[in-house]
């Protein structure tokens, strides 16, 4: 008789409703979704208000001093698609304002020029030219585009949107517009072998504004992601005390 009652007892337990239906998962993936989301608006309006407030220089929101060196004839940045679809609205020109690259020779007395120009123009002037692309500017990381020297020096080039060039440290200040743009770094005399420190900048008037949007939209979503995660555990665990409350039938 005992082992008869045990035994019921257990195919009792086994169908007994765990409480989690379709509609409380549905909410827990959901909340777990909004504070993933969350976290991620939040870390980046933090970012936001922290270069607003500790890395402005002359007004423009700067970065740290990079190093970068080629055997090559140039160094080049991978282009950059300014107000174009997907994430190129992040780079729009009336987000950045102006523009300022900043390179300094490691070899004193060496004449460099710096440029910005529409990346279709620079395939065509470093089509065969032995350069090397930044593919990280942060990181440092480049990867090397083998072939010749160039066909004549840059400063020669009459495409360019800025440009400057000479001995010593080289600043370009420019204006975004739209389109796919490359900015391109060689000694003057277009001679191989190159070193520089480069740092960059942009005049980003509605940075702090956007930062804090960014903040009050995690906050929201961190909110509500919170509340369906707890909305969903605790009518769970309710739903569970409420099949525990059931009289059962031996």
């Amino acid at each position: 008789m005992a082992y008869r009652i045990a035994d019921q007892l257990e195919r009792q337990a086994a169908a007994r409703p765990s409480g989690w239906t379709a509609g409380r998962i549905v909410s827990l993936v959901a909340g777990i979704v909004l504070v993933l989301v969350a976290l991620v608006l939040l870390g980046a309006g933090g970012a936001g208000i922290w270069a607003d407030q500790t890395q402005r220089e002359a007004g423009y929101a700067t970065t740290g001093v990079h190093h970068f060196s080629t055997s090559g004839s140039a160094l080049t940045t991978e282009e950059t698609h300014l107000g174009s679809a997907g994430v190129g609205w992040l780079y729009a020109p009336g987000l950045l304002g102006k523009v300022r690259i900043r390179v300094t020779p490691t070899s004193p007395g060496r004449a460099l020029f710096v440029g910005i120009a529409r990346a279709a123009d620079v395939d065509r002037y470093l089509a065969g030219v032995n350069h090397a692309v930044v593919t990280d500017f942060f990181g440092n990381k480049q990867k090397t585009v083998g072939g010749g020297p160039p066909p004549s020096p840059a400063g020669s080039q009459r495409f360019w949107a800025a440009s400057a060039d000479g001995s010593g440290p080289q600043t370009v200040v420019w204006k975004p517009s739209n389109g796919s743009w490359t900015v391109v770094v060689m000694n003057a005399d277009g001679r191989p072998r190159l070193a520089v420190e480069a740092d960059l900048g942009a005049k980003l008037p509605d940075l702090l504004w956007i930062a804090l949007g960014l903040l009050i939209a995690g906050a929201v979503l961190l909110s509500g992601g919170v509340l369906l995660i707890v909305r969903a555990v605790r009518n769970n665990r309710e739903g569970r005390n409420d099949a525990d409350r059931q009289p059962s039938r031996v």
